[in-house]
């Protein structure tokens, strides 16, 4: 290899003079002197620090190289303009797909609650309804073991419909009630612990005491056509029921089998009865008043409806409602109406012992319950449907009267007869 001579060397020290001179002149702002190839052999290229120095604000190390050429901020500028109108861009597309997907939501929306509020939707869930309620009869005689198969699958298919229900109406707060929160620890003795006899006590306590009473306090009405009604009866009428299959209709080896949370219960501790269920109870009224009375307390204030408001408003009348209502802070009323749900709920679970030892007690209790939820859905079709028809009766009357009014002035112009007030108007029957 041919060593380089002193004349290239001598050319390669005068390259870094010339690089030197670079440092000095951009430090005082004086213009870049243009760089050229060496003759060396050995050198190598120098590339034009200006053209890479498009971040120089960002890397100035001291050295003030943050003179930008023309042409690379305007290749800055239009890569920057190109980005703002891909973003613009893309949310404009986003904003027509979201739209797009409320449309659909809204239509879908409207198809629902036509269908569940049609006449032909009303007519197929009585049939339905009816059919049910034979079958159950049916399962409970012939094939007890697979009712909690079929309380579940009923649960599954109404809930999503009360969940949309509620949420449509702003009712979503009573899904925090108490009955679906015994309903959900229902679901998880059949399906999760089934060994747990803690939970069994809580959930037979509960559905044989406060949510079957809660059919007489808050009658609930067996009204087949309408999906609420039957939905709300259901809540309350089936635990109970499912929980008298499990304990006196089901074999005592199956029981012992897959529900041995059952089967570890001899002999009713009335008293630790009373402590297990209150200690869950506890647990749903904490969660209750915290995620809803305190965490949705403005939404409350705008008007969302919560048991204890409407309860409030219902009772304000009555002694009880009265004194709740009468007393000065809102906190006291929250405690008051506690304390007496917390007693309420020890008084229904009272005869729980009986239920749990005598199966024909038990049964004729539930079929009580079931007979007064009956009674009111009858209750409601003859007051609610039977007023509603005799003001349609009343207001076709009153139509015909006017069109004979009307025809007689027409055919007696002279003998005009006088109108009688509102109040006189006395219909002939049809």
């Amino acid at each position: 290899m041919t060593k380089p001579s002193i004349d290239n060397g001598s050319a390669i020290i005068e390259d870094d003079k010339n690089m030197y001179n670079l440092t000095n002149a951009s430090t005082s702002s004086q213009p870049s002197p243009k760089l050229m190839r060496s003759d060396s052999t050995v050198s190598v290229p120098y590339l034009d620090l200006s053209k890479l120095m498009f971040a120089a604000n960002d890397f100035d190390f001291g050295l003030n190289l943050n003179e930008v050429s023309t042409s690379t901020k305007q290749k800055i500028n239009s890569l920057k303009l190109k980005s703002k109108e891909r973003y613009n861009k893309t949310n404009l597309e986003f904003d027509k797909l979201q739209e797009i997907l409320n449309q659909r939501l809204i239509k879908f929306d409207e198809r629902i609650h036509k269908n569940l509020v049609s006449t032909n939707t009303e007519k197929l869930f009585y049939a339905i309804s009816v059919f049910l309620i034979a079958l159950s009869g049916f399962i409970i005689g012939k094939y007890p073991i697979y009712f909690p198969h079929f309380h579940t699958g009923i649960f599954v298919i109404l809930m999503p419909i009360r969940f949309y229900q509620y949420f449509k109406q702003s009712f979503q707060y009573y899904l925090a009630d108490l009955c679906y929160y015994v309903n959900l620890l229902l679901m998880l003795f059949i399906w999760v612990f089934p060994q747990s006899p803690t939970l069994f006590v809580s959930v037979f306590s509960l559905s044989l005491g406060t949510l079957s009473f809660a059919v007489i306090t808050w009658r609930n009405s067996l009204v087949l056509h309408s999906i609420e009604k039957t939905t709300s009866s259901f809540i309350h009428i089936m635990p109970p029921m499912t929980m008298f299959v499990m304990v006196h209709e089901l074999p005592s080896d199956y029981i012992k089998l897959h529900y041995p949370g059952i089967s570890a219960i001899n002999n009713w501790n009335f008293v630790s009865s009373l402590i297990i269920t209150s200690i869950y109870y506890t647990i749903w009224q904490v969660s209750y008043h915290y995620f809803i009375s305190i965490r949705k307390k403005d939404q409350i204030e705008k008007g969302k409806v919560t048991s204890f408001s409407y309860l409030k408003k219902k009772n304000k009348s009555t002694r009880l409602g009265k004194f709740v209502n009468g007393l000065p802070y809102l906190w006291m009323q929250t405690l008051a109406f506690t304390l007496i749900q917390f007693g309420y709920q020890l008084l229904t679970m009272m005869p729980c012992p009986i239920w749990f030892r005598y199966k024909y007690a038990c049964g004729c209790f539930v079929i009580f319950i079931f007979i007064w939820a009956s009674y009111n859905g009858a209750t409601y079709y003859i007051d609610v449907f039977g007023k509603k028809f005799e003001k349609e009766v009343n207001k076709l009357k009153a139509e015909v009267y006017n069109l004979q009014q009307e025809n007689e002035k027409l055919h007696s112009p002279e003998n005009k007869p006088v109108n009688p007030k509102n109040d006189d108007i006395k219909p002939e029957p049809l």
